[in-house]
């Protein structure tokens, strides 16, 4: 994903409040597109489902990496 808790914008460390923060979004945004694709699911949109389950997969890896820092 995008940033990393290297990231040089704040000196190469990430404070133990932001890794927090970073890792309770993923979660939520994880759970918003688990619904968006429930959604579209619903209705037929099978390839919108599958590139959402990606997102899905991927927000929830990002938590959990955020998790071990949180």
């Amino acid at each position: 994903m995008g940033r990393h808790l290297d990231d040089s914008n704040n000196g190469g460390t990430e404070s133990h409040a932001e890794a927090i923060r970073r890792h309770e979004q993923a979660v939520y945004i994880a759970d918003m597109v688990k619904e968006l694709r429930g959604l579209s699911a619903g209705v037929g949109l099978e390839f919108l489902s599958y590139l959402l389950a990606i997102a899905e997969e991927e927000a929830r890896k990002e938590s959990q990496r955020l998790r071990q820092f949180g």
